[in-house]
């Protein structure tokens, strides 16, 4: 294999009802890398000083790769880095750079950004064009603060019905934002491309050259199911390993196994892949890290790859 894929932990989704709670957010962390799998995390932003200086102490002290998403801040606001509205789009960029400060202070590597809604056949053109004016401007940002720009295609036509979708079209228009900033790299998703119906192993094909990191995540595909979508559902659990959805964990390691074959993008120390399932207000949110550990163990196992 041309890489060693290394496991990370999607807490801030795991542990999503605790997102504005940092005091217990940080205990979560502590918590999650005592057992020593981990050897990323994936975390929220934290608006106290000395809780982004508590973060970076355990990613220090552990070897801990550390990423982030501004994804639900955007969100909650309301905003996006396609706007064709000027002014809204300066305002989600102001917000994006907001966070990418608490990011470094954090001592996290990967800083992940949305693209926003698609605007339809008509204005689409336009908004990639925003969008990438976003990026570029962005991806500078960060860099000047020892960052990665990750950009998360989603689907267009299914669900989420966000801008940047299909994958090859997406790799497309990406390629010439890396070549300027050569920090912006993709951030893959087995859902998004499920959903889109895309080929799993031709997505991976397109998007290898920036694949900086990535998730397994199980999603149910058929329209006609009441839980169709990108819902960040629960994975499978031994022993049978059955779901619902299209993830088993072949399925899993067929993804891993096909990443790993590719060589680390350049400017990229370790690529880190992790389980995204979101945990609801009432669930047992530590029995659900326990099944999505599990279930990225056994695709590790079933890959053959090395932990």
């Amino acid at each position: 294999m041309a890489q060693r894929l290394l496991p990370s932990g999607h807490l801030l989704e795991m542990f999503m009802p605790y997102r504005k709670d940092e005091k217990r957010m940080l205990e979560v962390l502590k918590k999650a890398v005592e057992p020593g799998f981990y050897k990323g995390v994936e975390l929220g932003s934290f608006f106290d000083r000395y809780n982004r200086m508590y973060v970076r102490d355990i990613l220090e002290s552990n070897g801990l790769n550390g990423t982030t998403f501004v994804t639900p801040y955007v969100k909650e606001r309301k905003l996006s880095l396609c706007d064709l509205d000027e002014s809204r789009r300066r305002e989600a960029l102001e917000l994006v750079k907001e966070h990418a400060n608490y990011a470094a202070e954090c001592g996290y590597t990967n800083f992940g950004i949305p693209s926003g809604d698609d605007p339809g056949d008509e204005k689409r053109a336009e908004a990639k064009k925003r969008m990438a004016e976003s990026m570029v401007e962005a991806a500078n940002y960060v860099k000047e603060l020892g960052l990665n720009l990750t950009l998360e295609p989603l689907d267009r036509y299914a669900f989420k019905k966000q801008l940047i979708g299909p994958m090859k079209e997406s790799m497309i228009w990406f390629a010439p934002i890396h070549e300027a900033c050569p920090n912006a790299y993709i951030h893959w998703d087995s859902a998004h491309e499920a959903l889109g119906q895309t080929d799993l192993m031709r997505s991976i094909e397109f998007a290898a050259p920036y694949i900086a990191q990535f998730h397994l995540c199980d999603a149910i595909t058929n329209e006609n199911h009441p839980c169709f979508g990108d819902l960040h559902m629960d994975v499978a659990r031994a022993p049978e390993w059955k779901t619902e959805g299209f993830l088993t964990p072949e399925v899993g390691a067929q993804i891993l196994r096909k990443v790993a074959s590719y060589d680390k993008p350049a400017g990229v120390k370790n690529v880190y892949v992790s389980v995204e399932v979101l945990g609801h207000p009432g669930d047992d949110l530590w029995l659900k890290e326990n099944h999505a550990r599990a279930f990225l163990k056994k695709c590790f196992e079933l890959a053959s790859m090395e932990v």
